[in-house]
């Protein structure tokens, strides 16, 4: 396989591929005619990488059963158990503002809220002691 990765996960398959002996990988940024073409000719040369190859697709095919038999079981499965409650993730009993998190969302930003209007009391009664007026007006006697 010759694989140019261009985003998300892409790089991180090839390198797992290129460690396996079943890939070769090229850089899209810095790719040259030359070099696809030596790495196309390497991959359909070398015989390794076939051999690592079908060695991966034997490894990725050997099932205690088939794709449909197990689709057929648990199709069976749930229709044995009405449904397979027990299966169900539990995220469907949830309210819809639990559910996005909203409940703490709002209790993480009064909390931020409070500790903001604690600094910005102790910073202005820090100030008003330090830099406020320094007279002081007395009562006319």
């Amino acid at each position: 396989m010759v694989g140019i990765p261009m985003f998300g996960d892409q790089s991180d398959n090839m390198v797992h591929l290129k460690a396996k002996g079943a890939a070769v990988i090229q850089n899209l940024n810095f790719m040259t005619t030359e070099s696809l073409r030596d790495a196309i000719k390497m991959v359909i040369n070398d015989k390794s990488y076939k051999e690592n190859v079908m060695r991966l697709s034997r490894i990725h095919h050997d099932r205690p059963m088939s794709p449909q038999d197990e689709a057929v079981f648990w199709i069976e499965f749930t229709m044995r158990h009405k449904g397979a409650k027990h299966l169900r993730v539990q995220a469907h009993e949830l309210t819809w503002y639990q559910y996005h998190s909203l409940d703490v969302l709002t209790f993480f930003i009064t909390i931020d809220l409070f500790l903001i209007f604690i600094l910005f009391k102790t910073c202005s009664f820090c100030f008003q002691r330090c830099c406020g007026r320094k007279t002081t007006k007395r009562k006319a006697e």
